[in-house]
């Protein structure tokens, strides 16, 4: 088979592909595991799995980067202050507008109760699932900063935490990104099948054009 190699190295794709679902088996098929509070003690025993959080308050954006995997762009991720409940503050990234909108909302009634114009925070609370971060360079630096200009120092309790709940992937986009990867090695499977097919039925016809009548 000529195209021996090319069935190979798609073979060889998709053991890999197939050892990667099953250390990302949490990430495709689990479901929430624990809170982001419970995460934060033991956070090595939570990584890769999911988290969720019910989001009380928020005090605005603080960053906004582009999404891609890999190479390929995928979107915005937008990256907010979460005001916990017990004063703290927390990183939180989404990517969808409805996801936004709602949190630039959530910001702008947060500050009217802190600053005293509301007595309660007027945006009904949401619950967000995600994993935990560590943020990258260029977000965490930002992160700071807003933190800086709150006159906010410390960490834990009424201070702020430095693992982001990355809230901008879900299972399904999971299950897109390696429905997409896989068709690579199923389609160079098929082209080496297909392709020495049809030199095998070409050879076949050349060899009896020249039978004996």
């Amino acid at each position: 088979m000529k195209n021996k190699g090319m069935l190979i190295i798609s073979l060889v794709m998709l053991v890999v592909l197939g050892g990667v679902v099953f250390f990302m088996r949490d990430l495709l098929f689990g479901d929430v595991v624990a809170t982001y509070e419970q995460a934060q003690p033991e956070q090595t025993e939570y990584q890769d799995k999911w988290l969720s959080y019910e989001v009380l308050g928020c005090l605005g954006e603080y960053c906004e980067g582009k999404e891609s995997y890999g190479f390929i762009p995928a979107g915005h991720e937008y990256y907010y202050l979460i005001w916990m409940a017990d004063g703290s503050v927390m990183p939180l990234s989404v990517s969808k507008k409805a996801d936004k909108e709602y949190l630039d909302e959530l910001a702008d009634a947060t500050w009217d109760y802190i600053e005293g114009t509301t007595s309660s925070i007027s945006v009904e609370p949401r619950t967000f699932n995600g994993t935990i971060k560590t943020q990258e360079t260029e977000a965490f630096k930002y992160y700071r900063e807003a933190l800086s200009k709150m006159g906010i120092t410390g960490i834990g309790d009424a201070g702020y935490h430095n693992e982001l709940l990355d809230c901008t992937k879900t299972k399904t986009d999971y299950y897109i990104l390696f429905g997409l990867i896989t068709l690579v090695p199923i389609f160079g499977i098929i082209v080496a099948f297909t392709t020495e097919g049809k030199k095998s039925k070409k050879q076949k016809n050349q060899e009896q054009t020249f039978l004996p009548q």
